[in-house]
């Protein structure tokens, strides 16, 4: 499909504090060799066995057993192997490529959340809490201490689940968000912004906190194509029926074209307000430029031909002139049955639009070429 535009709207953020046990990607230099080893066992089918591991990266004795063994269970306990130690897990894979694993940590953690159906995950950041109270947290003493209530299910329904955060990329893994949370005041919000085309592309940007500024693609198979969107506009204004997909045009009647853009160049603009789509949600106010037109009979093509060659006369119109100029026009409006207006008929028509002391210069360029049989 030709057409390209960009849907976008608001997305408001929602702050929670709570105690959560949150695993964050960080590089653990010592386990790096280790998942390397153990994807090569794995890939020749052999059970991750610590007397193996402590040959191949720690040396001979006993104590290097001791030191294998401990690795491994480590491992284990990080989600990295599995637990009967004959594979890796997903994210061993991921680790033992990247040299990073998800340390998880028991804390008072801050989330940045979002519902949005076109955000792949509902937490969007994480943070450790600095202290009790700062910033713009401060509580006036007068005031009631803020009550912890349950997370709202849809953030709930990330827990155990693993994902890169959009404030910093880094991966998370939510074990345990549980707690009561308290819900902390903020204005921070988001920007989704969906190139809707034949290479679609989805971003979100916007800046959290005042520190953290975001602009990062969303990657997802899922989305509606660029086909099935604009249908769907057409259809929120009752024009897809008069859509033809073949000539990617709007079929129109003549008289509605309004504009000199319009009945020229046979291109318009459509605006939409608040479009919403089948299960992805409303949008900002969009205006769609350089939408072709495009005749819905026979009878309009040939009104609209008629009004294209009057305007497009220029010069002495001789025979080859006119005949170059109604070929050109015959072409826009190939498909379509049109009968074109010779010289005679245009010099009259040109006539009746003015009195005679007023001729026309679009006038004297075709009865000039008739009087002078040119």
């Amino acid at each position: 499909m030709s057409i390209e535009f960009v849907l976008t709207r608001r997305v408001p953020l929602r702050r929670f504090d709570l105690v959560a046990t949150i695993a964050r990607e960080e590089a653990r230099a010592e386990l790096a060799p280790v998942l390397v080893w153990a994807k090569q066992e794995v890939d020749a089918s052999r059970r991750l066995d610590p007397v193996s591991l402590a040959q191949h990266l720690l040396g001979p004795g006993a104590g290097m057993i001791t030191v294998a063994k401990r690795l491994l269970l480590i491992c284990r306990d990080l989600q990295l192997v599995t637990d009967n130690f004959e594979g890796l897990t997903d994210q061993g894979v991921a680790a033992a490529k990247t040299g990073r694993v998800l340390q998880p940590d028991k804390g008072e953690w801050s989330l940045w959340t979002a519902e949005d159906p076109l955000l792949l995950f509902p937490i969007i950041g994480v943070a450790p809490r600095s202290g009790p109270q700062n910033g713009n947290e401060q509580r006036k003493r007068d005031e009631p201490r803020p009550r912890a209530e349950a997370l709202p299910d849809w953030v709930r329904d990330a827990a155990g689940q693993v994902a890169p955060m959009l404030i910093d990329g880094r991966l998370a893994r939510f074990d345990d968000i549980a707690a009561a949370a308290i819900e902390v005041s903020t204005t921070d919000e988001l920007e989704v912004r969906w190139t809707v085309s034949d290479k679609p592309e989805l971003r979100v940007v916007g800046n959290i906190n005042g520190r953290h500024r975001i602009d990062q693609p969303i990657t997802r198979g899922d989305l509606p194509d660029a086909r099935t969107v604009w249908h769907e506009l057409l259809a929120s204004r009752r024009l897809d029926r008069s859509w033809d997909d073949n000539r990617q045009a709007l079929m129109i009647p003549f008289v509605a074209a309004t504009t000199e853009d319009e009945r020229l160049n046979m291109r318009a603009t459509l605006e939409f307000a608040s479009p919403t789509l089948d299960g992805v949600g409303s949008f900002r106010d969009v205006k769609v430029p350089s939408i072709r037109l495009c005749p819905d009979s026979n009878r309009a093509a040939t009104e609209w031909a008629r009004y294209q060659i009057a305007s497009q006369v220029s010069g002495i119109q001789t025979v080859r002139v006119f005949e170059s100029l109604t070929q050109r026009v015959r072409t826009t409006f190939a498909g379509w049955s049109v009968e074109l207006p010779s010289r005679e008929d245009l010099a009259r028509q040109f006539a009746g639009n003015t009195t005679h002391d007023a001729r026309s210069r679009s006038y004297w360029a075709v009865q000039a070429a008739l009087d002078w049989n040119l």
